[in-house]
């Protein structure tokens, strides 16, 4: 795995970050790399923010990296070539300005109302496969990041009156310095507050809080305990929740929620209409299982993670409220979706890159139309064998990548066919 050792100082006043990063990076392909990428997030259009990174150096040598994607990606040319098993160091300095506006894009990135979130707020090493660096910028619309799992230390200097919350666990000993570790996740997140109360429980083993503003007690109690419900639910299902610690956290964010490794964000305004608390809380918490632990290409594969969470968001309401609500949540936030987009001539495949839908359609394919090819495969080869198949998907692929070639081989071996037809219809939009 790569290691991650970054020491960050967030400057709440001023907004922004400075920081200073070391990254042990191995090639763990089977060609020798000629180059590499890093990633800075905070400069693409849907974060809105700015990086700048200084004194990058390769193993103690000064490098000069070519800057390519408007910003917001670094590439150093390796010379000799990084080897199959051979490691490298990468050390370097950054800041990064943090917008003070939800204008942009979901506010994933922002500093309002007294919450700063920092997701990916230092420079990150893409997913090098068979078509090489994936360091394409994303639609605003989607989701940005496609990494590989990682280890974590990260220091956090900030005022000592804040809330602190961040993925893996956290602990302090000195007023204003927080020391996080995470180990096996695909990013890092930060959050910081003003006005956070936590509700915690223990379900499985697993330590879970819930971060609410002080005004928001009664939504942030209802989050936990869907949270514990969900967690339950996913673990027997497809099989254990890996971390020690999972945090649900209420932000400005205008998306519904966001998932992040070991830590979920909601959106503030869900905490006090509670209508759509318990969809989105869920939801958020199966992404542990689909992205968190089992990885895909999120830009150009997006179904196989938010397709994928949103029918076990459907079966969390299954399991907890029985067949009558479920045939009700089936019609409502699936089957009447895409009967619409049937009948208003916009269908489209499932399996396509984010980039290929209208921003309009985006939603309804993949997250209305998407779950539906995991129904119908339930519907067809009976629950015993689509939740063997789910679990052995869950276990083959934990802490890697899936693509949807990998699926249809755990379909093929826990059914003995991949039932090619069904993925055709739904996911590639052919049939006959």
């Amino acid at each position: 795995m790569p290691r991650y050792s970054i020491r960050l100082h967030v400057d709440l006043e001023a907004s922004q970050v400075t920081g200073e990063q070391v990254i042990q990076y191995t090639n763990t392909e089977e060609v020798a790399l000629r180059d590499l990428y890093l990633r800075l997030f905070p400069n693409t259009p849907s974060y809105g923010g700015h990086m700048r990174v200084m004194g990058l150096m390769v193993n103690g040598a000064p490098a000069s990296p070519e800057v390519r994607l408007d910003g917001s990606a670094l590439r150093l040319f390796l010379h000799p070539p990084l080897a199959p098993l051979q490691a490298l160091t990468l050390t370097m300095a950054f800041t990064v300005s943090v917008p003070l506006t939800d204008a942009v894009d979901y506010a994933q990135f922002a500093h309002i109302g007294g919450v700063m979130a920092l997701p990916n707020v230092y420079p990150l090493i893409p997913v090098y496969d068979d078509e090489g660096w994936n360091v394409e910028i994303a639609p605003d619309y989607g989701d940005a990041v496609y990494s590989d799992v990682a280890f974590y230390q990260v220091e956090v200097t900030a005022p000592p009156t804040v809330t602190l919350i961040a993925t893996g666990v956290c602990a302090t000993s000195i007023p204003g310095t927080w020391q996080c570790e995470a180990d096996r996740v695909r990013d890092f997140v930060l959050i910081l507050g003003n006005d956070y109360e936590v509700l915690s429980q223990v379900v499985d083993g697993v330590r879970i809080n819930s971060y609410f503003y002080s005004a928001d007690r009664e939504g942030g109690t209802r989050a936990l305990q869907v949270a514990g419900n969900a967690l339950a639910l996913y673990s027997r299902l497809f099989g254990s929740y890996p971390y020690g610690e999972l945090d649900v956290v209420e932000t400005p964010t205008r998306a519904g929620g966001i998932e992040y490794p070991t830590l979920v964000v909601i959106s503030d305004h869900l905490y006090r209409s509670h209508s759509r608390l318990e969809w989105v809380v869920a939801h958020e918490v199966a992404h542990q299982w689909w992205y968190g632990v089992v990885g895909n290409d999120q830009v150009d594969e997006p179904w196989l993670d938010e397709a994928l969470t949103q029918y076990s968001t459907f079966l969390y309401h299954e399991f907890l409220y029985g067949s009558e609500v479920a045939a009700e949540v089936m019609q409502r936030e699936f089957q009447d979706p895409y009967d619409r987009l049937v009948d208003d001539g916009q269908d489209m495949p499932v399996g396509l890159p984010v980039a290929a839908y209208p921003p309009d359609l985006y939603g309804p394919v993949v997250y209305r139309k998407g779950p539906l090819y995991f129904h119908a495969l339930r519907q067809r080869v009976g629950d015993e064998k689509f939740f063997a198949f789910l679990r052995t998907y869950y276990r083959r692929h934990q802490f890697g990548i899936a693509t949807p070639e990998s699926l249809l081989d755990v379909l093929r071996t826990v059914t003995g066919d991949a039932q090619r037809d069904l993925y055709d219809q739904w996911i590639q939009g052919r049939s006959g």
